[in-house]
This record gives C-alpha cells, sequence and structure tokens, in this order.
C-alpha cells in the first residue's frame, strides 16, 4: 500500500510540472506590445530648449539649429 502511494504521489507531482510549464516562446513583436512609457525629465539643449524624452528609445532628441 505505501508504494502505491508514493507512485501516486510521483505521478501527481509529474502531472502538475507538466502542466504548470509552457514552452518557451518570443515575445511578442513591438507592434503587438503596449504604448512605450518613457520618464517624464528634460535635457536643456545647447540652444536653451528643453526637451523631454522620446520614444521608443526615450532618447533625448534636441532640435537641429538652423545655423
Amino acid at each position: 500500500m505505501k508504494h502505491l502511494t508514493l507512485f501516486g504521489a510521483a505521478a501527481l507531482c509529474l502531472w502538475l510540472g507538466a502542466c504548470t510549464t509552457s514552452p518557451t516562446t518570443p515575445p511578442p513583436p513591438a507592434s503587438e506590445r503596449g504604448p512605450i512609457m518613457c520618464t517624464q525629465d528634460v535635457q536643456q539643449c545647447p540652444d536653451g530648449r528643453f526637451v523631454g524624452r522620446t520614444p521608443p528609445g526615450c532618447a533625448f532628441v534636441c532640435p537641429a539649429t538652423g545655423k
């Protein structure tokens, strides 16, 4: 009887392990993900203007000076 209980417990563990693991799938493409959220800090550009971060890389982009 003890062997049957151990066998049942082992089978249950294997079954639960198979149910909880999922196949490895790559993340969805950027077009299917949610919107990109950048932090709301600012940087001063050489011409004196302030700019915020610009998606998708969340980099500061200073406008080109027309000089």
